[in-house]
């Protein structure tokens, strides 16, 4: 690994088959040892063990951030995977890659964990804000569908399937039971015209960019 501005070599993983094998089922192990540590300082001293090991030529940044979500859903701490930790982790990237060299060359276990607490705890109050936000637009949606849309057409089932996903078309609606295939089309028209989506032609499909969610899940 070398420094992107300089080229100076800051640090060199293990090499050889055998060697990283066996240092990838020290760490499993590891991961998996029922003991009284708390699980989220493990998560910090299994991220800096799986960068250290380095086993892939490409993307262990991204492997490892999966296994830090992983792992805390494996521990009961998520349902789902809806942290994104990466976030933190971009907006703090020197910090990042400077505390990880830290912990290999003093080392400085301490400083590291204490920053990945925080970012932790920073993203976990990111990701609950951006739920409330959604739950908000929801209610947003609804209302203004109550009292834009047609009596015969206003649905809550309809309304809260735009928010499955950011976009929607003809088929997601028809597999949800809501409508048939034309009245369907009727639906995600009249859901334009009062400003809730917006259509974008996509080859021969017409999909529905549900634009306020999409800009919220962007942000």
């Amino acid at each position: 690994m070398a420094n992107l501005q300089t080229g100076k070599i800051i640090y060199t993983p293990p090499e050889g088959e055998n060697l990283l094998r066996d240092l990838l089922k020290n760490l499993e192990i590891y991961i998996h040892k029922k003991d009284d540590i708390d699980p989220l300082i493990k998560l910090a001293v299994i991220h800096c063990q799986f960068e250290a090991i380095h086993p892939f030529t490409d993307g262990n940044g991204r492997t490892g951030r999966i296994i830090n979500i992983l792992y805390l859903v494996q521990q009961y701490l998520l349902e789902l995977p809806i942290i994104y930790l990466s976030k933190y982790i971009i907006e703090n990237k020197n910090d990042y890659y400077r505390l990880l060299r830290v912990v290999t060359e003093k080392p400085d276990w301490q400083t590291w964990i204490l920053y990945r607490l925080e970012a932790v705890e920073k993203t976990a109050d990111f990701t609950r804000q951006r739920i409330v936000n959604i739950h908000d637009l929801l209610d947003e949606t609804l209302q203004k569908a109550k009292s834009e849309l047609p009596n015969w057409m206003y649905s809550k089932d309809l309304i809260e399937l735009l928010f499955h996903q950011p976009y929607c078309k003809a088929e997601i609606l028809i597999n949800a039971k809501i409508a048939k295939r034309k009245t369907a089309a009727k639906y995600l028209k009249e859901l334009e015209s009062i400003g809730i989506l917006k259509s974008h032609k996509i080859g021969r499909e017409n999909l529905y960019l549900n634009v306020k969610l999409y800009d919220l899940l962007s942000g």
